[in-house]
């Protein structure tokens, strides 16, 4: 039953099969550029998990000479759950990023009223640190963010290296980290109008919602969970992306159905010859299923061993050493591989494996 086997054929007809593989591997591709549209939810992972455990409680201009603000920064303090860092009431700008895909993303900033202070916030988000240089009016941030403006440890960054930087800070530590984040020393002066809030346990809304249950409606802003808004602002995005995967498989489908079925016309009278000799149609559908899939098969190794290895260059050649990443694997890619090879090859599947199945046995 060897000559009857789908392996069999696949080595005894390379050329035709080759060109079916060709096109199978072209829904492994749908995996690539899913990670490419997932490499945007990576510059923000990092920052939504240490938002998730620190947020900004603010006080509000109604509050008249903040003496209800006052009450609350000692209600929060007294709160065995929270960790509070009072800081500087002004807000300052991040740094923006080119994402892999090629366009501007971010500018997120932490402001700490001193280096002790970002220490503990580093400790609980579990930042590895070297503190000997930081004091007021410096500033930490990743070696990725570094890279892309080319900052290194001791270079003073102002409104002459990114635009909206308001002051001049030395850059006093780089941090092997995935965060996109500007981290600031700066000495707040007068009563503290702004809170840094940590949880010792608690986090995400949970965090967010004890907090609120201490201000309890008084005269003050409470951050919102930078998770849940930039998952809102990529809804979008995914949603185009599987519009578009879609499209791309019903098309592939067309085509790989197409040069199937001229291959298999040729095939007519092979089939014809296993019906004269008593093979049952059960046993031919399941013939054409393995050959379709063992060469799909082929395909998903072949392109995920080419997806890696230009992963894996890409990175090391071009992006990390500008600060960007391009993920290995992403559920994006993935759903999108899934989907268009599901819907290239099932079809084939069924339509090719009943056609054939019902070959005229006079036909050889």
């Amino acid at each position: 039953m060897k000559a009857l086997s789908a392996w069999y054929y696949i080595k005894e007809n390379k050329g035709r099969a080759l060109i079916i593989i060709f096109l199978l591997f072209l829904t492994t591709c749908m995996f690539l550029a899913g990670n490419y549209v997932d490499s945007t939810y990576y510059y923000w992972e990092r920052s939504c998990e240490y938002f998730d455990k620190m947020y900004v409680v603010s006080a509000l201009s109604t509050d008249e000479d903040f003496k209800e603000f006052a009450q609350i920064y000692e209600d929060l303090k007294a709160d065995e759950e929270l960790i509070v860092l009072p800081r500087s009431p002004w807000g300052l700008r991040g740094l923006s990023w080119t994402c892999t895909m090629g366009f501007e993303m971010g500018a997120v900033s932490m402001v700490f009223d001193t280096p002790e202070d970002m220490k503990t916030a580093f400790e609980r988000f579990g930042i590895q640190c070297d503190m000997s240089e930081v004091k007021d009016q410096t500033v930490v941030l990743s070696t990725a963010l570094a890279r892309q403006y080319g900052l290194k440890k001791g270079d003073i960054l102002d409104a002459t290296v990114a635009e909206g930087i308001s002051g001049s800070y030395r850059v006093a530590a780089l941090i092997e980290d995935d965060s996109y984040i500007l981290y600031y020393v700066l000495k707040s002066e007068g009563d503290p109008l702004r809170l840094n809030i940590l949880g010792r346990d608690l986090t995400g809304n949970e965090l967010r919602e004890h907090i609120a249950s201490v201000v309890a409606g008084r005269k003050a802003d409470i951050g919102s969970t930078m998770r849940e808004e930039i998952n809102k602002q990529f809804v979008p995005f995914d949603l185009i992306f599987g519009i578009v995967t879609l499209m791309l498989a019903l098309i592939i489908s067309v085509i790989v159905n197409t040069v199937i079925t001229g291959q298999f016309i040729a095939r007519t009278y092979e089939f014809g010859v296993y019906r004269a000799i008593g093979m049952s149609r059960g046993r031919i559908f399941r013939k054409v299923a393995a050959e379709i899939l063992m060469m799909d098969l082929i395909a998903i190794v072949c392109g995920g061993i080419l997806i890696l290895t230009f992963s894996f260059l890409m990175n090391e050649l071009i992006y990390i050493p500008a600060g960007q990443y391009l993920p290995y694997y992403t559920h994006t890619g993935f759903f999108g591989f899934l989907l268009s090879d599901i819907l290239v090859v099932l079809p084939t599947i069924l339509l090719k494996g009943h056609a054939m199945s019902k070959g005229d046995v006079t036909r050889f």
